[in-house]
Formats: C-alpha cells, sequence, structure tokens
C-alpha cells in the first residue's frame, strides 16, 4: 500500500522548521560578497578569481575547490542581490519541507551539478569563461518545486502552471542575455529536481514505515 502525505503533515513540516540554513546561506553570500568589495572590485575578474571563481585552467591546475567556491562568488551587487532575493523567496518553502539537513545538502549538490555542467560543456566546446554565482543551486531548488506541484496534497499552494511560469520567467534572461551561464542553470536546475525527487521518495517511505508500524 502506498501512503501519501497528507494537507496536515505537509502543513506541520512548513511550518515547524524555520529557515535557517536560508537564511545563513545568504549571510555567507553576502559576507563573501563584502571581503570581496574590501579587498578587490567584486565586478572584476580577478577578484572573482581570487577568491574561487570557475576558470578551465585552474581547474586543470587541480583546483576543483572551485567548483564549491564559485557558488558564493558574484560578480557586482546586481548579481549577489538577484540570486538573494530568489534564495529568500523558494528557500523556505524547501527548508521547510525537507528540513534543515536536507535542504543544505540539497542546495550544495545543485550547486555542484551546476558547476559541474560548466565544466563539462566547456570541455566539449573548448571555450573558456570565468562563472561564479549561486544561481545554479537556486535553479535547483525551484527545480523542487515541480515535484511539490505534483502531488496532490500541495498542487493548491504550488499550481503546476505558476510553477512553469516561474520557471520560464527564470530561464527567458539565460537565453537572451549576455554574460549568463546557461549551461550552470541547467546543471543546477536538472541536479537539484533529481536529488529532491530522491530525497522526496525516501521520505515517502519513511513515512510509510512508519504508518505500518
Amino acid at each position: 500500500m502506498v501512503i501519501i502525505m497528507n494537507y496536515t503533515d505537509i502543513k506541520r513540516k512548513l511550518k515547524s522548521n524555520a529557515p535557517y540554513m536560508t537564511i545563513t546561506l545568504i549571510v555567507i553570500n553576502v559576507l563573501i560578497f563584502f571581503i570581496e568589495e574590501i579587498v578587490g572590485d567584486p565586478e572584476s575578474s580577478e577578484t572573482a578569481l581570487k577568491f574561487g571563481a570557475i576558470y578551465m585552467p585552474k581547474l586543470k591546475e587541480g583546483q576543483w575547490y572551485r567548483l564549491l567556491t564559485a557558488c558564493f562568488v558574484h560578480f557586482g551587487y546586481e548579481h549577489l542581490a538577484g540570486n538573494m532575493l530568489a534564495l529568500f523567496a523558494v528557500g523556505p518553502y524547501v527548508e521547510g519541507f525537507f528540513g534543515h539537513v536536507r535542504f543544505t545538502i540539497l542546495y550544495i549538490l545543485a550547486g555542484l551539478s551546476g558547476s559541474g555542467f560548466v565544466y563539462l560543456m566547456e570541455q566539449k566546446s573548448g571555450e573558456f569563461h570565468m562563472t561564479a554565482g549561486a544561481s545554479g543551486a537556486i535553479f535547483g531548488l525551484f527545480g523542487v518545486l515541480i515535484i511539490f506541484a505534483f502531488n496532490r496534497e500541495m498542487r493548491e499552494t504550488f499550481p503546476l502552471p505558476r510553477v512553469i511560469l516561474g520557471l520560464i520567467l527564470m530561464f527567458v534572461p539565460s537565453f537572451t542575455e549576455e554574460g549568463i551561464s546557461i549551461n550552470g542553470h541547467i546543471g543546477g536546475f536538472v541536479g537539484g529536481t533529481a536529488v529532491g525527487y530522491i530525497m522526496y521518495n525516501m521520505m515517502l517511505a519513511k513515512e510509510n514505515r512508519r504508518r505500518r508500524n
């Protein structure tokens, strides 16, 4: 017998988990940005490289940590503000449902998926660009909203047409504006959605076992 979390369970989860990690991630990103500001020009490639942005020649030197550190580096106030507003908008819902630990793992893995896809595509094309920003991880969080939209108990809060429209609006600048890493966004979205789906089903399986007992 398959048991789906009922609406009461879901509402309890969303209310019981205050978004501590969402706020913590925002604070970390803002602090790193202001350190960039103190050390140099946060809009310069030199500063971004110093703070861990992705750059293929550096990865080839073995600096793989950049796949993660790049998720906390931003090019200027507009870049930082846009990403942090998006994280503040979606983070509390995802953290509220999955809890602090799962949310943090999901966020990091989505960010790494975005960075990893940038690496793969640049390896394939041979064109190297400096890449940084939290958007890959954030796109992964937005991907989780699709999972929510297909849960019949959550459709009222996350209606599928609204979720799809939001994703379209998120992706449009990736294709229409220069200087935005579409590969990072796609990789983060796919990775975050996949990890979220696995976590969601693990939670359902745990709930099934609890109710059977």
